[in-house]
């Protein structure tokens, strides 16, 4: 949303994609405690946090022998379910400086400059100089709390709608970051013109990965129709999925993964395409109710009520409502969201729940009304199960 909301005016977006160096390992336990009171663990809860890191030790295997226990007085433990919240709050502690300065990109009236999903953070800035301060200030700050950036993993995007590539040099440590066209964040791949092509495309190749890998037991005469489909629904579909909810699919888009799809079911189905058997056809012999591409859609729409049913102090929600007050630049705006929204309501046809229901006159919802209707997840819920609405005629 950041990118489609900026790009639209033209406005480049600095990130640096950030690696912390061994970071779950690196906590100091002793500054732990000491910020945790800041965050309401205190007394009693504290005492019971503090007790799962008593007299912690370990040994290292060495071939076949084990080295004598050691005590371990750093790090958080490994595979508690407690310690990414305690490193999130350790991080945040860490970015209080960051979060307070008057760096960032600006839409309306918020300032985003950090994003943080545990380890994984992203520090954004609307020129190259500010992008510079954000890195120098989270650096600093993380070493003081014993956390260090990885230069070497540390990467550098620059968001843009021009052809040419603006060049962008930030330093660490006398290292500057190295410069990349296209990144992987959270299993997202991003690109810099900001389009959704390359994490379609990555999206499309991890499928074909799956249907190779899957071939052999698909055709195995063994497996009856149903274990087929199951296996289609539970390792192929959700491949091809992630991340589809904030997709602006196009029709390019949807024919390659639908291609994805429809090479699955043909061979769950034992049909070539020497055959000549329509898609609808196929999909009837499987038993699969819903296309991959109504999946897209309804997921796409499913996500939109989840925003709009956010309170307001979300920052995704804030994101989301934020208005740039800068001029369009010129030529043909690209589809943003809300326009993909209103685009699936109305090719998926789905009815207005403002007049009376009547079967040759029915309005079609708007986007306008869509935000109404989604504030109450039952009645989304509904509209979502009958989506795309089919003409019985």
């Amino acid at each position: 949303m950041i990118t489609e909301k900026l790009l639209s005016v033209n406005q480049k977006i600095f990130c640096a994609f950030v690696d912390l160096e061994k970071a779950f390992d690196k906590v100091i336990r002793k500054k732990m405690w000491e910020l945790l009171p800041g965050y309401g663990v205190d007394g009693r809860l504290l005492r019971a946090v503090q007790s799962l890191f008593y007299d912690c030790k370990a040994c290292v295997r060495v071939g076949r022998d084990l080295s004598p226990m050691f005590s371990v007085q750093a790090g958080v433990k490994q595979d508690c379910v407690m310690s990414s919240w305690l490193f999130i709050l350790y991080l945040d502690s860490c970015l209080q400086k960051l979060k307070n300065s008057c760096l960032g990109v600006k839409l309306g009236d918020i300032k985003v400059n950090c994003l943080l999903y545990a380890d994984d953070a992203v520090l954004i800035a609307p020129l190259e100089a500010e992008l510079q301060a954000l890195v120098t200030c989270m650096k600093e700050e993380c070493e003081v709390k014993g956390l260090r950036l990885n230069a070497n993993k540390t990467k550098v995007l620059v968001f843009e709608k021009d052809e040419e590539r603006t060049k962008c040099e930030i330093w660490v440590n006398q290292e500057c970051l190295e410069q990349v066209n296209e990144i992987v964040y959270l299993g997202s791949a991003f690109s810099r013109d900001g389009r959704c092509d390359l994490d379609v495309d990555r999206r499309v190749a991890a499928g074909n990965k799956v249907n190779g890998a899957l071939n052999a037991l698909v055709k195995r005469q063994g497996v009856v129709k149903s274990a087929r489909l199951a296996i289609h629904n539970a390792v192929l579909v959700p491949t091809l999925l992630y991340g589809s909810e904030t997709w602006v699919c196009q029709k390019k888009h949807k024919s390659k993964l639908n291609a994805v799809e429809m090479r699955s079911l043909r061979k769950m189905c034992g049909v070539t395409l020497a055959d000549r058997k329509r898609n609808e056809e196929i999909r009837n012999m499987a038993g699969l109710k819903d296309d991959l591409i109504t999946k897209i859609d309804r997921g796409v729409l499913q996500w939109f009520g989840h925003v709009e049913r956010m309170s307001e102090d979300r920052m995704v929600k804030k994101i989301y409502r934020a208005k740039v007050n800068i001029k369009r630049c010129r030529g043909r705006p690209r589809l943003t969201f809300e326009d993909h929204v209103s685009k699936l309501l109305e090719e998926g046809r789905v009815k207005s729940t403002r007049i009376p229901r009547c079967a040759c006159m029915k309005k079609l919802m708007n986007l306008k009304e869509a935000k109404e209707v989604c504030k109450d997840r039952d009645t989304w819920r509904s509209v979502l199960s009958g989506y795309p609405v089919r003409d019985c005629a």
